[in-house]
């Protein structure tokens, strides 16, 4: 199993919303370290990353930066370059999560606020990983991936009856 560091910012914006309690984000976190990666390697260096919360404003303009999408999006993941092997930590990257975005896609989508972090913890945290979902044969290998860790976490499949972006 790997060794978490995990940094956890919340913006004084969405510091009222329902969020992930730490030990959750850090359970899903985890179980995404689990998945097989060329990024991450069985040595015994303590994983590091920062799962960071902000308002919608923020997170379109996140969004608009790196994806030239001017609306919010539930998640981003911003990977770092692996660091040579001399080094403790593996610095893995940045988790950005805009909760007001989740809140209203879990309504929409008929699923507990919980699990919807859960999954959309475990996305981000492939994305850091090296997994994407560009194209087809990506996707449905990083959402098999997605459902099966999840499943192990007692979550049901989260495409299940929807509509793929």
């Amino acid at each position: 199993m790997s060794r978490l560091y995990l940094r956890m910012a919340v913006d004084d914006v969405v510091a009222g919303m329902p969020l992930p309690p730490r030990g959750e984000a850090r359970r899903s976190i985890l179980q995404a370290l689990s998945a097989p990666s060329a990024r991450v390697s069985a040595d015994d260096r303590i994983r590091e990353l920062s799962l960071t919360f902000v308002g919608d404003a923020e997170m379109a303009a996140l969004n608009e930066g790196y994806r030239h999408k001017a609306v919010p999006t539930n998640c981003l993941s911003f990977p770092q370059d692996a660091l040579p092997v001399l080094f403790r930590r593996d610095l893995l990257g940045d988790i950005v999560i805009a909760p007001a975005v989740v809140g209203r896609e879990a309504a929409a989508q008929g699923k507990s606020l919980r699990d919807h972090y859960r999954h959309l913890l475990i996305h981000s945290t492939l994305h850091l990983l090296g997994y994407d979902h560009e194209l087809a044969a990506d996707a449905q290998e990083m959402e098999a991936l997605e459902t099966r860790l999840l499943a192990e976490m007692g979550v049901a499949d989260p495409y299940l009856n929807q509509m793929h972006e």
